[in-house]
């Protein structure tokens, strides 16, 4: 049972509601490889077409103001399909993984690997628990958590080069300095400091130590090109500077997804639907939250739906479920209104019989 301050949701029959969801939905869980790589590879050409642009433009001009910004919505767009690809079966997306990892993953420092623990932040019990990675308690000084938190991807382009700069040595010289590299530094969204990442067969496969030591080549390689001065330092502040624009629209992103009303309990599937939010209406979510993300209750109702495939459900689940539907209870007109109320904790009760 989770409990807190000002609204009140009673679920009878929450595993009935998440079936009638599911069932509404079943003909939209097709993936369709085509839009995924027309979409990545699109995202892709105008990322590197304007970060050329932002790294060669006199800093301050107009032209550099409008590349860093357009740079860093494709930058933001295409790092969020890993998300998609950490839902995705083998063998829906052949060749999509490396693809991305080699666009994306690697020359960005966040390869694929990184995420590969995403799914314990849908399951029961892992969800707003400290085995759930990607949960913000924020409990008290709410308002301070909050900004703590926005203001953390400041240091997050240094972190990323240090952590394969310095950490895939360390990783490679011990099977226990790898354990714990792999528990506390090998997390994408590591937003809950009490999460020990599982030392699992996932931390030996082959796939990630080929991306682990592709990281650490590139960051030599780029802290080489610095030195030399082949990569001038303007064209290092402009990449700082729109990755943690991108950065910080992902943090504002993370902060408005849920409600974060969990004091660590486990939440039943219903409860984590009425934890997070849906944005509906207008074009700018598909800027801040894309692929989807907008959708972020729906997306925990059915995490393997497909992002071309989400605004779609949502018309359907608004058309045919019933007036008190706890998705309904997820809409906000606008992430500023659903910041406030995490912000001041005006967050949710619900009474669940159910544990599952």
């Amino acid at each position: 049972m989770l409990r807190a301050d000002s609204e009140y949701f009673e679920i009878e029959t929450p595993v009935k509601f998440v079936a009638q969801v599911r069932d509404l939905l079943i003909d939209l869980q097709t993936v369709k490889p085509w839009i995924y790589w027309t979409d990545f590879l699109l995202t892709s050409a105008v990322l590197y077409a304007t970060l050329w642009v932002s790294c060669t433009a006199s800093i301050g001009s107009m032209v550099w103001c409008v590349a860093v910004v357009i740079c860093s919505a494709a930058s933001f767009r295409a790092v969020v399909f890993t998300h998609e690809i950490a839902h995705r079966r083998p063998g829906q997306l052949r060749g999509f993984s490396l693809a991305w990892n080699m666009l994306c993953g690697i020359p960005f420092l966040i390869p694929s690997f990184l995420y590969w623990d995403h799914r314990c932040h849908h399951i029961y019990p892992s969800y707003g628990t400290p085995s759930d990675a990607e949960y913000l308690f924020l409990r008290d000084r709410r308002a301070l958590r909050a900004l703590i938190f926005l203001l953390l991807p400041l240091t997050f382009p240094l972190l990323s080069m240090l952590r394969f700069f310095l950490m895939t040595p360390l990783a490679l010289s011990s099977r226990r300095m790898d354990q714990r590299i792999w528990q506390r530094a090998s997390s994408l969204y590591f937003m809950n400091l009490l999460y020990l990442r599982e030392y699992d067969a996932s931390a030996h496969a082959r796939a990630r130590w080929i991306q682990e030591v592709s990281c650490f080549l590139w960051a030599w390689t780029v802290v080489g090109l610095l030195v030399a001065g082949t990569i001038p330092l303007t064209a290092a502040a402009s990449i700082y500077l729109l990755s943690v624009l991108w950065m910080f629209v992902n943090q504002v992103r993370t902060l408005v997804a849920h409600r974060y009303a969990s004091h660590g309990e486990s939440m039943s599937y219903t409860q984590q639907i009425l934890d997070s939010y849906t944005f509906p209406y207008g074009v700018l979510p598909e800027l801040w939250a894309p692929l989807g993300m907008r959708y972020h209750a729906l997306h925990h109702v059915s995490p393997s739906l497909p992002y071309h495939a989400m605004h779609r459900a949502h018309r359907r689940l608004m058309r045919d479920l019933p007036a008190d539907s706890p998705y309904r209870k997820t809409i906000q007109n606008t992430p500023w209104s659903a910041l406030r109320r995490t912000i001041a904790g005006d967050l949710l009760r619900i009474e669940n019989q159910d544990a599952r």
